[in-house]
């Protein structure tokens, strides 16, 4: 997958990388269960079974090099964050899933100036 990083704000890169991680996620068995899921700590980007386990997986994209490593600009308070919101996810919405295993990945979705795309997978990171 490509994008015109000349064209691209930062909201539709946002999109994009999102769109290129769920894509990624699905190919490795992931099954996306939900999408920018509003908790009450915040925004989760995905929610998805894979394996056994409920995930909940924060997306950072970055175009070039000039803002460092997507993977690495997710904070400790971010990943808190996240497994707040994963935890009312799963009382409130699935309780099915109420004795299943969670678990926190990453998918940090780098844009290099010719516009190619590449993803990254980190699981279990909290």
């Amino acid at each position: 997958m490509t994008i015109n990083p000349s064209q691209s704000t930062a909201q539709a890169l946002g999109t994009y990388g999102e769109d290129v991680a769920i894509d990624a996620l699905a190919a490795a068995g992931y099954q996306i269960l939900e999408r920018n899921w509003q908790a009450d700590a915040g925004e989760v980007d995905v929610i998805a079974y894979h394996r056994h386990h409920l995930v909940a997986i924060e997306i950072k994209t970055r175009l070039g090099t000039g803002f460092g490593d997507p993977v690495g600009s997710v904070t400790p308070t971010q990943l808190r964050r996240v497994q707040k919101g994963l935890l009312h996810f799963k009382q409130s919405v699935y309780p099915k899933y109420a004795h299943t295993p969670i678990r926190v990945d990453i998918v940090g979705v780098h844009v290099d100036n010719h516009g190619d795309v590449s993803a990254e997978l980190l699981q279990d990171v909290s």
